[in-house]
């Protein structure tokens, strides 16, 4: 799966706008923005172990709310 895939899988998954992710998980939109973006786009940035610790904290908040 390619990190654009993840991003938005959490993304569908949580119910949730780009925006709110970021919110969510403390990372500022543009960085995200550039996250999701397909590899070959000379904005593509690599998700850091952070960022993804970050979406993972707010998927699994969401999953035990459920």
């Amino acid at each position: 799966m390619s990190q654009q895939e993840y991003l938005k899988g959490v993304k569908v998954e949580l119910g949730v706008t780009w925006d709110k992710l970021a919110e969510l998980a403390n990372i500022k939109p543009r960085a995200l923005k550039t996250y999701r973006m397909a590899e070959t786009s000379k904005d593509y940035r690599v998700l850091p172990p952070l960022a993804k610790d970050a979406i993972e904290r707010v998927r699994s908040d969401a999953q035990r709310t459920k």
